[in-house]
């Protein structure tokens, strides 16, 4: 077992195993252990939310709110939040506090079956809570790896990360499952939720720890901490409005989002109500998708290193293109094994799946100054937290427009499938255009 654990990680993750181990990639070894982390919080708690809101009496307007109200609180804190990041004179204190935050409201979820007829309400205004510091992390985090690390080096530790991550990933949502499935009755998976709430919560005190044990720019006193000054964050709007590397970016990369957003729920309802998924069915779905991305992401991270970041995610949003056609053609066949061709369809089209998470944020960083850094990342958060909680509603409504049966699923994956592509060449024009930049 260790044997191939080692070959899949050495040959999927170009010299995974030994940039890992080398005395110099300490920084390298610290971000992927953080972020095993953080995928174990998020799978125990994020994935399990709907259920444990179902099982603590949530009906289809609560579990609405379950998704909704984190993400309006989220976009809520996001400005703020850069702002105040960019005033710090060392980001990485955002980044722990926000986690130390984020685990004293998991352990109080923890507590929310104890409160009998409140405790549905309880849980999500606690859950919408957690977003706040769990989106201030996200943002900071981002300023602060872009801080820590060269750009020379991002592309070897996001893929390192990542990779890692995805297996983790796969391991913790088979574990979950298996651990709720096996639960009798509705008491014992309720406090399964419990325990996962205050597991995060203990693994979130372990991710503040490694975090701090990241060497940072103003660990030698150099760098001071700026005063809130509105001027200056005038001036910071004025200057990013007029910085047309990161417009054009964030151009691209929102209208990108959007056409990857709207099939979200569309999806949902063409893999239970046409093909007659259960929940076996979808979990062998998300699964696919993990694997194929570990898998396949030592390729995208060694065509980053010939080819730069701007080139790979062309084939990201390519195999996105794809997508819409499996669920059309697998809906048109009328044959039991229609499920299973969706599944096989859907993990080779995301054959470039990868690139989303390793490409996109690497590509956010080259277009932003070093100056109000975690703002402009909070503007680009922003809108696509918005693209997020509108575009699935989007794509519902024209579905329901033109019929709400199959043959509207078939047209409006097909629209879908037609401003994919015209994502796609965006991303191949700014890559032209931009070819000859280092």
């Amino acid at each position: 077992m260790k044997n191939s654990l080692k070959y899949l990680l050495g040959v999927r993750i170009p010299h995974a195993i030994d940039a890992i181990r080398a005395p110099r990639n300490q920084v390298m070894r610290l971000f992927a252990f953080e972020g095993v982390l953080i995928t174990l919080i998020n799978n125990l708690v994020g994935s399990h939310n709907n259920l444990f809101a179902s099982r603590l009496g949530a009906g289809d307007y609560e579990l609405g709110l379950v998704t909704m109200l984190p993400q309006l609180v989220g976009m809520a804190i996001l400005i703020p939040g850069g702002i105040l990041t960019d005033r710090l004179r060392n980001k990485r204190d955002m980044v722990t506090s926000a986690l130390l935050a984020v685990a004293a409201v998991y352990i109080l979820i923890g507590f929310v079956p104890a409160l009998g007829s409140s405790r549905l309400g309880a849980f999500l205004a606690l859950l919408a809570l957690s977003s706040a510091p769990m989106t201030i992390y996200n943002v900071s985090w981002q300023a602060y790896f872009s801080d820590v690390v060269h750009p020379n080096g991002r592309n070897s530790i996001l893929a390192v990360r990542s990779g890692m991550s995805f297996l983790i990933g796969v391991t913790i949502t088979l574990t979950g499952g298996a651990l709720l499935s096996s639960a009798a009755t509705n008491d014992e998976k309720i406090v399964l939720h419990q325990i996962f709430m205050w597991l995060a919560a203990a693994l979130l005190l372990v991710q503040v720890y490694v975090l701090k044990k990241i060497p940072s720019k103003a660990s030698d006193g150099t760098v001071k901490a700026k005063r809130l000054d509105l001027a200056d964050l005038k001036k910071a709007f004025k200057d990013l409005i007029h910085n047309r590397k990161f417009i054009g970016f964030i151009s691209v990369a929102i209208f990108f989002y959007m056409t990857w957003h709207i099939d979200w729920t569309l999806y949902y309802i063409g893999q239970t109500q046409y093909l007659g998924m259960n929940e076996a069915w979808l979990s062998y779905i998300n699964i696919g998708n993990a694997i194929i991305q570990f898998l396949t992401m030592g390729i995208w991270s060694r065509i980053n290193s010939k080819r730069g970041v701007r080139f790979a995610i062309i084939f990201g949003s390519l195999g996105l293109s794809l997508c819409p056609l499996a669920m059309i053609i697998s809906t048109s066949i009328n044959t039991g094994n229609a499920k299973l061709i969706f599944l096989i369809m859907n993990i080779l089209f995301n054959f470039a799946l990868a690139t989303t998470s390793l490409n996109i944020l690497q590509c956010l960083l080259q277009v932003i100054p070093e100056d109000n850094k975690t703002l402009n990342i909070s503007v680009y958060t922003t809108l696509v937290m918005l693209s997020n909680g509108l575009m699935p509603f989007v794509g519902v409504s024209i579905y329901r427009i033109l019929g709400a049966d199959l043959g509207a699923l078939h047209k409006v994956f097909a629209i879908i499938f037609v401003l994919r592509i015209m994502g796609t060449g965006l991303w191949a024009l700014r890559w032209w255009k931009l070819r000859n930049e280092a």
